[in-house]
């Protein structure tokens, strides 16, 4: 039977502040960070929270409840939510790799997409 999709809209909240040079984001959910920039600290922040999410549904547990705006201070900065799309949809793609590579991970494997997921989670956990 097929794995049942999912995809939703979630809009997550964002406080950004600045203190002297720097633009700090932070969200209730995810945490934040900082940029030199307001546009780099947006965008720090989206790219923190698409990771964090990604994580998320590949390894099936849920996702955090968004906080509601108005119970976020206006005081401590700027507050914008952040739209994201969420979905575990699989997308198939085109991969050309040598024959005697391909056999070698056929020998160790019956399932050649959940190897190269797999790996490429692996590879990717320490970015």
């Amino acid at each position: 039977m097929p794995k049942s999709v999912t995809r939703e809209t979630v809009l997550y909240p964002m406080v950004l502040h600045r203190e002297g040079d720097t633009w700090g984001y932070f969200s209730p959910e995810f945490g934040g960070g900082g940029a030199a920039t307001q546009g780099d600290a947006i965008a720090s922040a989206q790219e923190m929270i698409e990771a964090e999410i990604a994580e998320l549904v590949e390894t099936g547990k849920p996702l955090p409840k968004a906080t509601p705006i108005e119970a976020l201070d206006p005081e401590e900065g700027q507050i914008i939510a952040l739209p994201f799309t969420v979905s575990n949809a699989a997308e198939r793609i085109w991969l050309t790799l040598p024959k005697t590579l391909l056999n070698r991970v056929d020998a160790v494997t019956e399932n050649r997409s959940a190897f190269f997921a797999e790996l490429a989670r692996e590879r990717l956990a320490g970015q």
